[in-house]
């Protein structure tokens, strides 16, 4: 579990084509795969950096699925949050175009192996070493600053949450999948509320209209 005492440094989320675009700049050699893969991981499903270690797949014993699980515990002022399933919501490309990176079944073929992510200070510490190598990373890192943003690898998941909230994922549900309370997610992704309320009334506007017709 994380300590209470400790902080998390805030940043700002990347888009779909931003993290494409990313994967497309690492090395075309087994390192550049493997962290590739860290990065699919936690950008498909708003990991944590930690929460990679803590990965596993289930099996649904109604529908005989497998799914993702979690089962990484954070303590924070909020509570403890429990472990969890995770709920993929692959990327789009800016042309419209679905990100099929099939983690889940190359997971369970044993044909994803991740990088040493235990040694030094931990996961996020050892993405941020190996992101901060790469060209790609601090190009986007500098358009991110001169925008008035913050790029960290933590940007993965927040970014999971813009995706989830544009598809209409109602905030209860996103923080259920991201693993917080429903007040955190908030306080934490004030864009959950306002795309959540523009959607609303959108909806509204639209029922509305095929009400008078």
């Amino acid at each position: 579990r994380k300590p209470a005492s400790a902080t998390s440094q805030k940043s700002d989320p990347i888009t779909d084509q931003q993290i494409i675009n990313l994967l497309a700049s690492l090395p075309d050699d087994v390192a550049g795969k493997r962290w590739a893969d860290v990065i699919r991981l936690m950008a498909e499903l708003g990991l944590r950096p930690v929460e990679l270690l803590h990965l596993s797949v289930r099996t649904d014993p109604k529908t005989s699925e497998p799914y993702w699980w979690c089962s990484y515990e954070k303590r924070a002022g909020g509570g403890v949050t429990k472990p969890r399933r995770l709920w993929p919501l692959p990327l789009l490309s800016a042309d419209g175009t679905l990100q099929e990176w099939n983690l889940l079944q190359r997971w369970q073929a044993r044909l994803i192996e991740l990088p040493p992510l235990r040694a030094g200070n931990g996961a996020a510490d050892a993405i941020a070493t190996y992101l901060n190598r790469r060209e790609g990373w601090r190009s986007l890192r500098a358009q991110l600053e001169a925008e008035g943003g913050r790029l960290t690898c933590y940007s993965f998941r927040h970014g999971y949450s813009v995706r989830g909230h544009q598809r209409d994922i109602d905030n209860g549900s996103m923080a259920l999948a991201m693993g917080h309370s429903i007040e955190v997610h908030c306080r934490s992704y004030p864009w959950a509320s306002e795309l959540g309320a523009t959607a609303a009334f959108e909806r509204a506007q639209l029922k509305a209209q095929v009400l008078r017709t």
